[in-house]
């Protein structure tokens, strides 16, 4: 089976896995149990985004988006990779003051997302978007200098002997 058919059945188990844990404990009596299981619900669509992402990519579906989307989400990254360090900061003061293990347990998971999220946010645009940016330029290089009309309709008559 291609790689690209075990990503797309992986996202879809792993979405399946998700609904199945929010059906099975949506009225569960206890507030603690239901949001502990909700983070592994959460992670299981988080999974299945990433599969589906990734056969995209081995299917070669284009990451292209314009220069200025590209611009907007930059920007939003880099506000998003401030929020993730002031968290990471914030989790790290937590862990050293809290005694009961099974709260710093808890802490320390959350830590290592952060931990994972952040290096994933600063390259992302570099590593998957930005090599396939399309800027203003690229399309006017599309329309004007790299069809052989350069962006006008064919002249019919260029190029055809009308001589005896």
């Amino acid at each position: 089976m291609p790689v690209a058919e075990r990503l797309e059945m992986l996202s879809e188990l792993e979405e399946k896995y998700a609904v199945e844990l929010e059906r099975e404990y949506r009225g569960y009596g206890n507030e603690l149990v239901r949001e502990l299981i909700s983070s592994v619900m959460i992670d299981s669509k988080k999974h299945a985004g990433l599969y589906k992402a990734a056969a995209m990519i081995a299917k070669g579906k284009s990451l292209a988006i314009t220069e200025e989307e590209y611009m907007v989400l930059e920007k939003n990254l880099e506000l998003h990779i401030e929020k993730e360090k002031e968290m990471l900061e914030a989790v790290t003061q937590l862990m050293d003051e809290v005694e009961d293990k099974r709260i710093k347990k808890l802490l320390t998971i959350i830590y290592e997302d952060e931990l994972m999220h952040h290096p994933f946010m600063t390259s992302f645009l570099e590593l998957v978007l930005k090599r396939e940016t399309i800027t203003e330029q690229d399309i006017w290089d599309m329309l004007f200098r790299d069809l052989p009309t350069h962006g006008h309709v064919a002249d019919p008559y260029v190029g055809k002997d009308y001589g005896p």
